[in-house]
């Protein structure tokens, strides 16, 4: 009995010492496997708690790379915003096509939701792109567009495609005609309504301003959908990147866009442009567009009479009566691939040869057609620097101290070409030192188009 006692005793203490020995081995491995993991030159937690500097270990530095992104700024540059416009705007119909809200708040939740931006705080800094007070639970927003912001895209529509031939035909199906002029007057229509407010209230008379689309409707015309008679001319209505560019995108920043987008106040991360018209001011969705340096002319002088119209009938110079379409006065709309590229100064309508033709504006004799006649104003402003040419222009354009080259051109090629006519038919030529002595020195070696 003392000897079962004994091995019992024996026994137990071979399982004790059996643990100790289980429990140092692992001790041993995971004390291993942590220091083979670890990096080169890399600390233990103790020794690096004690050589950290006591205002270290109470402060946090945020990632050197983490940028603070301004949800209050929306831009159509951020990605997401840019690669496909029918997931947060939508037309809602033909008849009425025009966007005239903000997306719904699916088209932001859809991205955002995962960020919080959404639902951090009473106030979501988000909101306050749209609503006018800042609160997930605020229904009221901005009029849209907002007044105060100009638009981040600019307006592609090539003019040059849309007076080739190939294009005539579909002109000839919308309005019964396939001539040239049918293709400027689907968009642009003599002016019926009221004259624009900076209008020059003592000459500009009804029809001196033709309109200027501003609605999809006269767009989608052609460019609306698949399989609509008439109507699927590409690009379609969805498919918003074929006529409106975004200005934030560097590979569309031309020249002159640069320009406006550095005179903008506005934040870089969301770069805005200045329109032309607004003349300094901030205006919503408003194009480039060039200012008007000869507000007073008048495409339809006879309403009645289309023959009677020297501003749409014209004789050439075989001596036949001949239609005078936009694109002889016009001429960059044939070449034009952008909007832009009609607002550039060489792109404007000239004196020569729209204005010059069988001298209707430049004849240098005749009580009735020096009235009408530039050469009457450049004599006159010789005479005197203060002299008002109102005949075309108004005020400050009308004073400007030096008269283009181009005016002065115009008038003596096209006396040349009177001459030439005279000579041909056996008579005298009339002599051109009028105009050849009121040509200042800096006009001698001009080239013939330059100004306007």
């Amino acid at each position: 009995m003392r000897r079962a006692g004994l091995f019992r005793h024996i026994i137990i203490d071979l399982r004790f010492v059996t643990l100790i020995v289980i429990v140092s081995i692992t001790a041993m491995i995971c004390v291993y496997t942590r220091a083979a993991s670890k990096e080169p030159g890399e600390e233990t937690a103790t020794q690096t708690r004690s050589a950290r500097p006591p205002q270290q270990s109470r402060r946090r530095r945020p990632p050197a790379a983490r940028q603070r992104v301004d949800y209050s700024n929306f831009s159509h540059a951020t990605k997401g915003h840019f690669e496909n416009c029918s997931s947060c705007h939508l037309i809602p119909s033909f008849e009425k096509p025009d966007i005239a809200d903000y997306p719904d708040h699916p088209a932001c939740i859809n991205c955002h939701r995962h960020r919080q931006q959404f639902f951090r705080g009473a106030r979501p800094v988000i909101c306050s792109n749209c609503h006018t007070v800042t609160s997930p639970r605020s229904e009221a927003r901005f009029k849209f567009p907002k007044d105060n912001e100009a638009s981040q895209f600019s307006d592609i529509f090539p003019h040059s495609n849309h007076v080739k031939t190939t294009m005539l035909l579909q002109f000839k199906r919308l309005e019964g005609g396939g001539n040239l002029q049918a293709t400027c007057n689907y968009c642009h229509k003599e002016m019926t309504d009221k004259l624009p407010a900076d209008a020059p209230k003592d000459t500009a008379v009804r029809a001196t301003f033709m309109t200027t689309p501003t609605s999809h409707v006269t767009c989608f015309g052609c460019h609306w959908q698949k399989g609509v008679e008439n109507r699927e001319q590409p690009p379609l209505a969805m498919e918003c990147s074929g006529c409106h560019k975004n200005l934030a995108k560097p590979v569309l920043q031309t020249a002159a866009l640069t320009t406006a987008l550095a005179a903008s106040p506005a934040k870089a991360s969301a770069p805005r442009i200045i329109p032309a018209t607004a003349q300094g001011t901030l205006v919503a969705h408003k194009t480039l567009t060039p200012d008007r340096i000869s507000p007073k002319f008048v495409h339809v002088l006879n309403q009645k009479d289309l023959e009677a119209d020297p501003h749409r009938r014209k004789t050439n110079d075989d001596g036949k009566r001949v239609n005078i379409t936009c694109l002889q006065c016009h001429t960059a709309a044939r070449k034009a691939g952008t909007l832009e590229a009609m607002r550039l100064e060489v792109n404007r309508v000239q004196l020569m040869p729209s204005c010059s033709t069988s001298a209707c504006h430049t004849a240098l004799s005749g009580l009735a057609q020096l009235k009408l006649s530039v050469f009457r104003e450049l004599r006159e402003r010789s005479k005197d620097a203060k002299f008002d040419c109102a005949l075309c222009h108004t005020p400050p354009v009308s004073l400007n101290a030096e008269v283009p080259c181009s005016h002065y051109n115009a008038v003596r090629d096209s006396a040349k070409k009177e001459n030439e006519a005279l000579e041909k038919a056996g008579k005298k030529a009339r002599s051109l030192t009028g105009i050849e002595g009121l040509i200042p020195p800096r006009c001698a070696e001009a080239p013939k188009k330059e100004g306007s």
